[in-house]
């Protein structure tokens, strides 16, 4: 009788650990060629497909939707709005999942303060320090483009090693139950030495 109610706990705690990770969502998102781009995954790898996305602005305004492809990814155009901007996966029965867009993801840039007009036997040097300043949120934004896909592996790999397995469940459980087992067969051994 312990054994089999024993048993049905376990199964239901196998059951319910499985469902818990399975209903937990996330989103990540980056910016490149005036596009939001990004995916919905769950723990485990598995794609949150089919289901709504939205771009909202700081007041909570929706700026652009879109739907995630079967493979979990979506795009949306960039929306003309000042950041942040929070991406929103709905993806059914209460389950959802927010990614914030930075000033610095979507790209805008503080303004730059005016240089003073450079002398006159300087020209040459004030040239090429302006070609230089020009050059330099192009360079930014060629890196962010290139980046912007290892930043989306690091945000899962960041949620993927904080998530518990069901592998690692089942081995807690193992080792509970091996301890349970060699504590049953010590007292056995002393109950078997005593004397009668």
């Amino acid at each position: 009788m312990r054994l089999t109610i024993s048993a049905v706990l376990f199964g239901l705690i196998l059951a319910l650990a499985g469902a818990a990770q399975a209903h937990r969502i996330s989103v990540y998102a980056y910016v490149e060629d005036g596009q939001i781009k990004g995916e919905g995954y769950m723990p485990g790898g598995g794609k949150v497909s089919n289901q709504q996305v939205q771009v909202l602005d700081a007041g909570g305004k929706v700026l652009a939707e879109a739907k995630t492809s079967p493979e979990g990814a979506f795009s949306l155009p960039l929306p003309h709005a000042k950041p942040p901007l929070t991406l929103v996966l709905n993806a059914g029965a209460g389950h959802r999942a927010t990614f914030k867009l930075s000033a610095a993801d979507l790209g805008v840039a503080a303004p730059a303060a005016k240089a003073a007009p450079a002398p006159a036997a300087a020209k040459p040097v004030a040239q090429a320090v302006a070609v230089n300043q020009d050059l330099g949120p192009q360079i930014k934004k060629a890196v962010e483009q290139a980046v912007a896909p290892l930043r989306a592996q690091l945000a899962e790999m960041a949620l993927r090693s904080n998530e518990v397995s069901l592998k690692d469940i089942v081995g807690g459980l193992g080792w509970i139950v091996g301890l349970l087992g060699l504590a049953a067969y010590m007292k056995a051994r002393k109950m078997a030495g005593a004397p009668k």
